[in-house]
Order: C-alpha cells, then structure tokens, then sequence
C-alpha cells in the first residue's frame, strides 16, 4: 500500500507544471525581422528552470535549493530528512526487536505449556504483541513524514526557481487604516480598509 501511493505521488507529480516564465521574450522584430543582439541578452538576468529544480531536489535532497543559490534552507531540509529518518530507522529496530522476541516466548510457552512465564522478567505474550505494533505504527508514522518532507522540499525548489526574480522592491506595500462607513440607511459604523500599492 505505501509503495502504491509513493507511485502514485510521483506519477502524479510527473505532470505538474509551472506557468510560463513570462520574462523570456523575443526581440520586437523589425523589418529585417532580427533576433535579440547579444547586448540584450547579456543585460537579462539568468533565469531558473523550475523543472530542472524540482529533478535535481528528486534526485537529491537539497540540490534544488544550491540550484536555487537558496543555501540557507539545506540545515532545515537535511534536518527534517535526517530527524523522520532517523526514527524509521530506530522505530524499525525496536520492531523487529519486539517481533523476534515474540516468536520466540511464543515458541517457548508452545513448548512448556506455561502460560505465566515472562519473557526477560518484564513482559507477557500480549505485552510484546502490543509493543511490537507501536513501534511499527511509529515507524510508519515516520516513513509518511519522511515522504512528506521529501515532496516538500521538490516543492519548493521548483517554486522557488519560478519566483526566483519576483519583484519584492520596497514599492509593494500594503495599509490598513481604520475608516468610517456612512450611509442613507444606517448610522455611521467604524471599519478597517486596506491600500495596496504597487
């Protein structure tokens, strides 16, 4: 079931696509219908592929924001994959400690009989059960975060090359003022209007 959906999810995300980049524009033509002189494309700025950023993030974790020259965002993607990794890895371990365990005072109490023998003085048949399947709940649990955090950071790199030249200047601005309706019907009321200015 979860290779199914890991399948899926990447099937799906195969046909995810950007908008256009709108700052790739051909030279006006003139009448000798030429192309961009190689001034007009020195002055343009390098623009980033987010396909190429969103298949270097799938093929490794990171390499889509050092594409992106956003190299401050590796700590926070390396420590989310390294944190959900690290508890499959553990979570599994103790799961498969738990299951051994199990098969083994299992095959013990099938052996003697006993059914009040305890396995290392602490636990019962039930109790290893119950153990065994919290910890693969949490490791599952962890696997799901793991992917989750994966995909995000394909995201993200793909998102981040396609707003990687957005205008962010100290022009765009938003207010909020408080302000007063009137109208013929009511009395005055106070509320809140908000300026967008570009």
């Amino acid at each position: 079931m979860r290779w199914l959906l890991l399948v899926l999810i990447l099937g799906v995300s195969h046909w995810c696509v950007g908008q256009k980049d709108s700052t790739t524009t051909i030279a006006k033509t003139t009448t000798t219908k030429t192309k961009t002189t190689e001034t007009d494309t020195l002055a343009r700025p390098t623009q980033r592929n987010p396909k190429r950023a969103a298949l270097m993030s799938a093929v490794a974790p990171g390499l889509g924001q050092i594409y992106n020259k956003r190299y401050w965002k590796l700590p926070i993607v390396y420590g989310a994959l390294g944190a959900t990794g690290y508890f499959v890895v553990s979570n599994r371990v103790f799961f498969n400690q738990f299951k051994s365990a199990y098969a083994e005072h299992a095959a013990l109490i099938e052996s003697t009989g006993d059914n009040t023998l305890l396995y290392d003085n602490r636990y019962r048949l039930a109790d290893l059960q119950s153990q065994a399947e919290a910890y693969q709940t949490q490791m599952e649990y962890a696997g799901i975060a793991f992917l989750a955090f994966y995909m995000m950071q394909i995201v993200d790199a793909a998102v981040d090359a396609h707003l990687y030249y957005f205008d962010v200047s100290e022009d765009l601005s938003l207010h909020w003022n408080p302000s007063v309706q009137t109208t013929a019907m009511t009395n005055p009321t106070t509320s809140l209007s908000l300026t967008l200015k570009f």
